[in-house]
């Protein structure tokens, strides 16, 4: 892919439950957000969470990827990838991804990275804890 002139900007990332598009509106509806996945055992799948990201300043043909890593090992879990064409470098493209059957493998910190070629344009942390840990943490803080 050639070289494009603008460095595509990422403004946002969200992780959530689900995304809808309001046909009246064309407005998008973001459903649970979170920065945390509780689960009882480990590993486990992940049913389903969306990831909404926003760009801007884009101008020409871009190769987007979208992956989770696991922050203390490295590993790549999930990767999507494909073309981006932008067209007009002040409009804020608003994209959407659904990931299902996402497998963690342990508790810990895990990443969203955005990349457009081998650049990070940015990058979201979330965490997955055990629920025995979660009420652990939270013990200590209760009176």
């Amino acid at each position: 892919m050639a070289e494009c002139p603008e460095r595509l900007s990422c403004i946002s990332i969200i992780l959530c439950d689900d995304i809808y598009r309001d046909e009246a509106t064309k407005k998008l509806v973001i459903v649970g957000t979170f920065n945390q996945i509780t689960v009882p055992s480990l590993p486990i799948v992940h049913s389903r969470m969306c990831v909404l990201f926003s760009l801007t300043n884009g101008n020409g043909e871009y190769d987007l990827s979208l992956a989770i890593e696991h922050e203390r090992t490295g590993q790549e879990i999930v990767r999507i990838q494909g073309p981006l064409r932008v067209d007009d470098p002040l409009s804020i493209r608003d994209l959407n991804v659904q990931f299902a059957g996402v497998e963690f493998p342990e508790e810990g910190k895990y990443w969203i990275v955005l990349k457009s070629g081998e650049e990070i344009l940015q990058q979201r942390p979330f965490d997955v804890r055990l629920f025995e840990r979660e009420r652990e943490a939270s013990d200590g803080n209760t009176a």
